[in-house]
């Protein structure tokens, strides 16, 4: 019994001998493994779990550099480095900005290393895969747990203002719908790995909304909606069920909103017909890092400087009859973030890089290559890069290891950085 109990547990962390200083291998796959459960344990842990990974890969690729060898092309990235050192060095707030910059190259490293590591053995990604997968069914079930009872399962409580918003697991933080957005589209993946030829996936992602809805978390709701949409209409093959299934899923969301009307009531705070966008602290928010950005257009303010530079004199007229809201730690959407942040050079090298992506992810889904495992590639795109939609901040740590671990499924699955391994 232990010594099945002993094999099933070193198939978590499977090792090819071929490779030099093979325990490395064993710790990196842990730590990509533990990432996904930090997320919920917390920002100081998952940082510490990111951190260690970056520095045991380094010493990983270094002692198997011939093993390893990387043919893409990394120009875009080096131009970017420089320029971050560049506008580390002219920002007002040098060891501010300098600080986001180290956890930015962090988290490069971290896409690359775990991109490498799940290209070594196939098997890696798919045991990743079922972890997020069961996670994503805990912290659902804890969510469900406490819209009905009050509490979840660790004693926290929803929410007494907000609407009764949710939080599961996380607490006081009212994050448990952005959480579960963010990851609902990779546990999808489970399905598609394991049950080719069902429609559990389907199931699942009704499932999955619904819980969404239950959270009250606008953006969530309405990204996770939207991108579910296209889900569906890409999954199913045939028109008459495409329409067919489209219109069930309206029909559910109708009902949600019926059944949980107070997710309703949260939208129309932002979307509420009459009112100029701009006059909500939103649209105080947008404007204030456009007026940034008008400041300093090329290198922008330094990245993370929002929040010092909001409170400035010159911003106080800002055309939004809630400019004395205009100051937060960010600007709500991202892109703006970058603007402001980073300039028209940053927002360029950001742009081109996503262009770069959605051109391959193109390219694979005419070449029908993954076949409906791609279509995740797509939506975890249009659910983290679609521009349009209020967003926490791209820099920092929770959110980005999200967006990083977008874009290390999107890469594994187009296959965006070519590998040799020897």
């Amino acid at each position: 019994m232990f010594n099945n109990l002993k094999f099933k547990l070193s198939n978590l962390f499977i090792i090819d001998n071929k490779f030099e200083h093979p325990y490395l291998l064993s710790l990196l796959v842990f730590l990509i493994y533990f990432s996904i459960l930090s997320t919920v344990i917390g920002t100081f842990v998952l940082n510490l779990s990111l951190v260690l990974f970056c520095i045991i890969f380094a010493i990983f690729y270094i002692k198997n550099k011939k093993k390893i060898e990387i043919i893409s092309n990394f120009k875009i990235l080096y131009v970017s480095i420089a320029f971050l050192i560049l506008n580390i060095t002219l920002s007002e707030h040098l060891l501010y900005s300098a600080k986001t910059s180290l956890s930015l190259i962090k988290n490069i490293i971290f896409l690359i290393g775990c991109y490498i590591v799940f290209k070594i053995d196939k098997k890696i990604f798919d045991t990743f895969i079922k972890l997020v997968f069961f996670i994503f069914i805990f912290t659902s079930l804890d969510t469900i747990l406490q819209y009905l009872t009050g509490k979840d399962i660790f004693g926290y409580t929803k929410s007494p203002t907000n609407y009764g918003r949710l939080s599961g697991p996380f607490g006081d933080e009212l994050i448990v719908g952005s959480f579960l957005s963010k990851i609902l589209f990779i546990s999808i993946l489970y399905f598609l790995l394991n049950f080719k030829k069902k429609y559990y996936d389907l199931i699942f992602i009704i499932f999955c909304v619904l819980v969404i809805f239950l959270t009250k978390e606008r953006s969530a709701i309405l990204m996770a909606v939207f991108a579910s949409f296209i889900y569906v209409f890409l999954r199913i093959d045939k028109i008459k069920y495409k329409i067919i299934s489209l219109f069930l899923a309206g029909l559910i969301i109708i009902i949600s909103f019926n059944t949980v009307p107070d997710s309703f009531k949260r939208l129309k705070i932002i979307y509420k017909p009459g009112q100029n966008f701009l006059d909500t602290q939103w649209g105080a928010h947008f404007l204030t890092s456009y007026e940034i950005f008008k400041k300093k257009p090329i290198l922008g303010s330094g990245i993370r400087t929002y929040r010092f530079e909001c409170s400035k004199d010159y911003l106080k007229n800002i055309n939004s009859k809630a400019s004395e809201f205009r100051c937060s730690t960010h600007p709500h959407n991202f892109y703006l973030e970058i603007l402001s942040d980073t300039g028209i050079l940053g927002i360029g090298f950001f742009l081109f890089f996503l262009l770069l992506v959605l051109k391959k992810i193109v390219f694979s889904y005419n070449q029908k290559i993954s076949d409906n495992n791609l279509l995740i590639s797509v939506c975890l795109f249009f659910l983290f890069f679609w521009p349009i939609k209020t967003t926490g901040s791209i820099f920092s740590s929770w959110n980005s290891y999200f967006y990083i671990l977008s874009l290390i499924i999107i890469f594994y699955q187009i296959n965006f950085i070519k590998l040799k391994l020897r």
